[in-house]
Formats: structure tokens, C-alpha cells, sequence
């Protein structure tokens, strides 16, 4: 017998005056109320009910029982309200991986509201340019760029980012501004390794149906996007960096456009977390905050469609 069911068996079936009643109320069967009252009598070595043919009445014992009964459940459905408020209100410590530039132009300066919005939730922002094992590394949530050959992961598309090939105006002033993908073999690059190939990145261009793809030569190699930055602001060389990153650099000059009239590929970019199963109520609250915080803050720079 499982001692709170019979209960408030017992309760509704006082309340209500019938065992029919009480087990419509109750979506139980009539005889299982019954027997839950029976068994809860022989527990406790007293007769509860007076029963006649028209109306079940409580006994002396049994509205004693009645008022401490009504006491006991009222507290265990607060305590359980309660508890299932707890688990599904935005809680706890909440570790989330983001690139480089991604975590320094776009979610810092944001950092503050999602607090603010969620003061139950802690927040730790880690942020690198290489790919993390999301479980190994214990991360609740990922920005990825790229294909997501990991299966299982669990991932919500945000759009795909656009870049662009730049370069400072005194390294054209030293070399010369390219008038074709062809010439850029006679130029260098910032050399940027892929995290998902462990490769220098070539410089890849298209327009319309055609495309082409350089293994233009670096003097000056790196995994770090602000370590790119910098040196492609320094003339180091020609860059390819997330329109985003560049669009301040380009409209202040100490930028400028290479090959306007061609277009660097977009990339991927989704929300990944480590599991299909259902969230956490903290990582499906960042993920919502942060998939309409990347189509706010990127807005053009982002191909949504």
C-alpha cells in the first residue's frame, strides 16, 4: 500500500461523501478506493468511515485522522510544487565555449544582461578557436563554426557567417592591391590554422558559379583570430577575417577590401550541446539568449535564410 495514495483516497472520500466520488475525482477505479481505505483501516487498527447505503461519514478517529491528513498532504504537494519549480527554473553553473572573437566583440559586452535576466545562474565563458570534446571538457554549450561531422552532438542552426579578404592600406601600399584571384600567389597571408583540420586555411574565393582556391604563402602562422588580427592590421600580409570582426576595421580605413568583386565562403555557425536528451533549463535558456543575441549583434554580417 503506498500510504499518501491511500490517504488521499481517504481525504477525497470524505470531502465527497462516496467512494464513487472520490474515485472520479481521483480517475481511480471504485473498488481500488475501496481498497485503499480497507488497507489503510488494517494499518492503522482503526475503523475510519461509517458506512450506510445512501453516505460514507468519517468516524471520531477518522476526522481526526482527516484533519492531520489534510495538514501532511497540503505540505507534500508545496514541497513538490516547489521542487519541480527548482528544477525547471534556470539554475546553477553554466560552462559555454565560444571562439575567440566571438566571446570578445559579441558575448562580453552582453554578459551582464543574460545575469541579470538569470540571477540563479552562474556563468563560465571559455573562449578558444580550437574545438573542445563538449563532455571530456564538462561544456554545457558550444558556438561551432563549421560542419559538425560529431554526431553526437545536439545542434541548433544560427545562420551562416560571411568573411572577408582585407588587408592594411600599407601593405598594398608595399605590395600592390591584387586585380585577380590569379595574383594572389604573389602575395602573403596571414596564415590562420583550421581547428577542424589542423591546416593552414587557403584562401578560397567565389563569384557566381565560379570558384577558386590559393594555398597563398604566410610568413606569419597562427591559431589565435586576435594574434590574425593583429598582424593583418601590422601589414603583415592579406587576411581573411568574419565580416563582423572586420566591418569596424574597413569603415575606420585601417582596413581595406581585396577582390571586392569576389566573395569569401560563409560558414556555419550553430549552438551545440553534448547531449539529444532533454536540456537543462540554464543551457535551454543560454541557447535561446544567445541565438537571439548572435541575429541582433551580426545582423547583416549573418545569412540567416
Amino acid at each position: 500500500m503506498d500510504r499518501f495514495d491511500a490517504m488521499r483516497s481517504f481525504v477525497q472520500v470524505v470531502e465527497s461523501g462516496s467512494y464513487t466520488k472520490a474515485a472520479l475525482r481521483l480517475n481511480l477505479h471504485k473498488a481500488t478506493v475501496s481498497q485503499q481505505i480497507q488497507q489503510l483501516e488494517d494499518k492503522l487498527g482503526a475503523r475510519l468511515l461509517t458506512r450506510t447505503t445512501r453516505s460514507v461519514a468519517p468516524t471520531e478517529e477518522g476526522l481526526a485522522y482527516y484533519r492531520h491528513a489534510c495538514t501532511i498532504l497540503q505540505q507534500v504537494d508545496e514541497m513538490e510544487s516547489q521542487m519541480r519549480k527548482g528544477a525547471s527554473a534556470p539554475a546553477g553553473h553554466l560552462r559555454v565555449d565560444v571562439p575567440v572573437a566571438m566571446g570578445r566583440l559579441v558575448f562580453a559586452p552582453e554578459i551582464r544582461g543574460f545575469l541579470e535576466r538569470y540571477p540563479r545562474i552562474t556563468l563560465e565563458l571559455g573562449c578558444t578557436d580550437r574545438n573542445v570534446d563538449l563532455v571530456q571538457a564538462g561544456v554545457d554549450c558550444a558556438l561551432r563554426g563549421g560542419q559538425l561531422p560529431d554526431s553526437r552532438l545536439s545542434a541548433r542552426r544560427v545562420g551562416k557567417l560571411r568573411f572577408v579578404l582585407c588587408a592594411a592600406p600599407h601593405y598594398i601600399d608595399r605590395h600592390g592591391l591584387p586585380e585577380t584571384p590569379d595574383q594572389l600567389v604573389r602575395h602573403h597571408q596571414i596564415g590562420y590554422v583550421l581547428a577542424s583540420t589542423g591546416r593552414m586555411r587557403p584562401v578560397t574565393l567565389t563569384r557566381e558559379a565560379h570558384r577558386v582556391e590559393f594555398d597563398v604563402p604566410a610568413r606569419f602562422v597562427t591559431t589565435d583570430s586576435a594574434a590574425a588580427l593583429s598582424a593583418g592590421l601590422e601589414g603583415l600580409g592579406i587576411i581573411v577575417l568574419a565580416e563582423f570582426v572586420a566591418s569596424h576595421h574597413l569603415a575606420s580605413g585601417a582596413l581595406v577590401r581585396v577582390l571586392p568583386g569576389w566573395q569569401s565562403p560563409s560558414l556555419p555557425l550553430h549552438l551545440v550541446t553534448p547531449t539529444t536528451r532533454k536540456r537543462a533549463a540554464r543551457v535551454q535558456a543560454f541557447m535561446e539568449w544567445a541565438h537571439a543575441l548572435l541575429i541582433r549583434r551580426l545582423g547583416p554580417q549573418l545569412e540567416t535564410t
